[in-house]
């Protein structure tokens, strides 16, 4: 009987941890929520991990924690915990929400299919959610779906009139459709609302440019470059006006500083045209290719000097700019023939002073480089070990104090079996910059990073 007793009383003790647990984790994720509405995403992020780590898990939690991480500009991990979330109890009342976030994470990383998936399931898991139908809005836009879209923004303001994320969206179907009019009108009602909405002040100011408005279009701009020193756009917009108004030398100067803000933001087929148009501007598409470069968009680079060469055939910079690209993007064999052909031309051009990933390291490394050493490395990865290595001792005799060449001589003296030299390099690269983890690799694939 005592026995019995006691067991019993084991299982009530269990029962009420177990209540315990739950209220704890109760009170936790309410005071998240709080947190969350607020704004305080660290404060959210620090309860939702600690009622985790207590034994409170479930779906609706990771799904706020998934937002939390999505307000905090971490998408990877936001994806994951909203997938997990979803995977936990796709039944979850929530589940629609979680869904709302997945469609906003592709939609700010291009993937317009994937995201116009994950608003419609939310829709489907929640009829007339102004929030998804916001999100599916912009991503028609994104595509050029302008009636759809439209027809999205229209039913998001339906179920919540005060939307101006949805608002927005309707100005900006009517800026992509050229009615300058209408795009001005619901600019203005946004920006009565949120005056600090820099994205719709910025597009107003675009909307006087195309009407040929250039004393209102000015101050706008002028407004943002003082506000968003780090945004290109409003740089663009004055040197457009700039253009027009035939002050070539602001325009040229106006191209550049956007270019210097953003490479990628800059680049697009009407500044393209306007570079193309501007021979004497031949510099600045340079800097514009190269920018895309140094910003790591190389797809964009590649076709950026392609376009260069097609009008300037022979330029060495723009030939040495489409071989580091197609290096960037390993094509190894594509990129010989314009590095060949600038190195060819005699031309003597600057070192490139780049960043670059290594396998095996983490981030990115400094480095100085030519198109020499980059046919280097090219020739070494198409496996022509003997040319590799003639050019490798070709760049190190000229610069022995490059840091990069001498790892890839390193390299291939290994790949040719030859291990005291392909030490020594490895060494000498060391010697330049110590714990260059290029050559670090090397030695430790030699079996020798401890000597």
């Amino acid at each position: 009987m005592a026995r019995k007793i006691r067991l019993a009383c084991v299982a009530t003790l269990v029962t009420i941890s177990v209540g315990c647990v739950a209220i704890l984790a109760q009170a936790q994720f309410d005071q998240a929520v709080r947190d969350f509405e607020r704004q305080d995403y660290d404060g959210a992020l620090a309860r939702l991990e600690k009622t985790i780590r207590d034994g409170g898990d479930s779906a609706r939690i990771r799904t706020l924690l998934g937002w939390t991480l999505y307000k905090q500009g971490e998408l990877a991990r936001a994806r994951v915990e909203l997938e997990r979330a979803l995977r936990v109890d796709a039944q979850d009342p929530n589940a629609f929400y979680a869904h709302e976030g997945l469609g906003w994470i592709a939609y700010k990383l291009g993937e317009h299919d994937r995201a116009a998936g994950a608003f419609a399931e939310s829709l489907r898991l929640a009829p007339g959610y102004a929030n998804a139908q916001t999100g599916l809005g912009w991503v028609r836009l994104a595509k050029r779906d302008l009636v759809r879209a439209a027809a999205s923004f229209q039913a998001a303001l339906a179920g919540k009139p005060d939307d101006l994320d949805a608002r927005r969206g309707l100005a900006l179907v009517a800026y992509h459709r050229g009615d300058w009019a209408r795009a001005a009108v619901l600019l203005q009602e946004v920006l009565r609302a949120n005056p600090g909405d820099a994205v719709s002040r910025s597009t107003l100011g675009w909307v006087h440019y195309y009407k040929g408005e250039y004393d209102r279009a000015r101050p706008i701009f002028e407004e943002l470059v003082r506000g968003e020193p780090t945004w290109a756009d409003p740089l663009l917009g004055l040197a457009w006006i700039a253009d027009r108004q035939g002050r070539p030398v602001d325009a040229r100067a106006g191209i550049r500083a956007a270019i210097a803000k953003s490479a990628r933001y800059t680049a697009g087929t009407e500044v393209r045209q306007l570079l193309a148009a501007r021979p004497a501007w031949l510099e600045v598409w340079r800097e514009l290719g190269w920018g895309l470069y140094h910003e790591r968009a190389f797809a964009q680079a590649e076709a950026e000097f392609r376009a260069l060469l097609a009008r300037h055939p022979e330029d060495p910079d723009a030939l040495r700019g489409l071989g580091y690209s197609l290096h960037a993007l390993k094509r190894y064999g594509d990129a010989l023939t314009p590095l060949r052909r600038s190195l060819a031309s005699g031309a003597v051009l600057p070192p490139i002073q780049e960043k670059v990933e290594i396998q095996g390291a983490t981030g990115l490394h400094s480095i100085t480089s030519d198109a020499a050493s980059t046919l280097a490395w090219a020739v070494y990865h198409l496996g022509d070990h003997q040319a590799a290595l003639a050019q490798f001792r070709d760049v190190t005799r000229s610069h022995q104090d490059w840091v990069d060449p001498w790892s890839g001589l390193g390299w291939t003296l290994l790949k040719l079996g030859r291990a005291g030299e392909a030490e020594q390099a490895f060494r000498h690269s060391l010697a330049i910059r110590p714990g260059y983890p290029d050559a670090m690799a090397g030695l430790r694939a030699l079996g020798r990073a401890d000597r």
